[in-house]
């Protein structure tokens, strides 16, 4: 994890990863584990259209855009586009960020995505699978339950902090 503390625009986001020596590209995402009435964590499973760890799950959420105000509203037209505007969800508190390096094949080199994870909850209505190419949709159970080696690198990180959390 790189850090806990909630930052909620690029400019505190690059000011916080000063310390740390970015060497590439940065890109940044956004992610949610949502949580349902009932207390199962909601996660999706990658389809093949996605862009790597495809059959593995993790928490749902996308890419900040340009065009985004803030990471608050990124993670909310990500959720809107990945579940349809049925439901509401409660955004709970920032779990924190993780640096995750992957090679892009579109830029052909090596870029280094922040992840900023955060824990939410189902209020009301259904998660609709609304990425059916990125997406074969969406699995529930405790978060005791779901296997390592089912999960994407980053949710796995991020329920390990949910779960000490949570104690």
């Amino acid at each position: 994890m790189l850090f806990t503390e909630e930052v909620f625009n690029m400019e505190e986001l690059m000011e916080k990863l000063v310390p740390y020596n970015i060497e590439h590209k940065v890109k940044v995402a956004v992610v949610c584990f949502i949580f349902d009435s009932e207390g199962k964590l909601i996660l999706n499973r990658r389809g093949p259209g996605a862009r790597d760890e495809i059959g593995r799950l993790q928490a749902l959420g996308g890419s900040v855009n340009q065009s985004d105000a803030d990471f608050h509203s990124a993670l909310k037209r990500e959720l809107e586009e990945e579940t349809g505007s049925s439901s509401t969800i409660k955004i709970d508190y920032f779990i924190g960020a993780q640096l995750d390096e992957k090679f892009d094949n579109d830029l052909g080199e090596i870029v280094d995505w922040i992840i900023l994870g955060y824990r939410g909850v189902l209020v009301s209505g259904e998660l609709i699978n609304s990425e059916p190419e990125r997406s074969v949709g969406f699995e529930r159970a405790f978060m005791q339950e779901f296997k390592k080696e089912e999960l994407s690198t980053t949710a796995y990180n991020f329920i390990e902090i949910l779960k000490s959390n949570e104690k």
